[in-house]
């Protein structure tokens, strides 16, 4: 800070979690761009216990607050992301409604894209089913040109669709 306020106010300070000695800091993984927390605690012998909020099993023990909670972190961006399918450039697009639900006897999850006369496709995660998704619009797409029949949507809508699942 460019003008500390004196040690007796340091709680009242804008951003808390910003000092190093604070237990609980927030994260953004600059890559991936994939938010979570950390928590930080001292132990009796003078070593610290970290861990991810967002994953509670994860629990990392070491001498300095800082290693425990990189080595924390690191552990945490090394699993699958749950929410990574709600960043799909399918999800996020307007130009179609997907619906998507678990088929329990199947194990996998299933898409259908209704404009497109109710196409359907799978996966065994999300994000999987979100790919096989776009690569079945793409070969629709391609099957309903080549056979010169009319796609069922709007010219903006197929624009950006074609966009957003790769085609010309």
């Amino acid at each position: 800070m460019k003008n500390p306020g004196p040690e007796r106010l340091a709680h009242h300070a804008p951003f808390p979690h910003m000092s190093p000695e604070f237990p609980l800091k927030p994260k953004i993984d600059p890559t991936t761009e994939r938010s979570f927390q950390i928590l930080s605690l001292p132990q009796k012998d003078g070593s610290f216990v970290a861990s991810v909020v967002e994953a509670p099993q994860i629990l990392v023990y070491s001498r300095s607050r800082k290693t425990a909670e990189e080595k924390a972190a690191r552990t945490f961006l090394k699993t699958p992301d749950p929410h990574a399918y709600k960043n799909h450039p399918l999800t996020l697009t307007k130009a179609v409604t997907i619906d998507m639900e678990f088929d329990q006897e199947a194990g996998a999850w299933v898409t259908y894209v209704k404009e497109l006369h109710g196409t359907s496709t799978f996966g065994d995660t999300e994000i999987a089913a979100l790919d096989m998704t776009a690569e079945m619009i793409r070969g629709y797409i391609r099957s309903m040109q080549a056979n010169r029949k009319r796609i069922p949507l709007a010219a903006s809508k197929l624009a950006e669709l074609k966009r957003v699942v790769g085609l010309r």
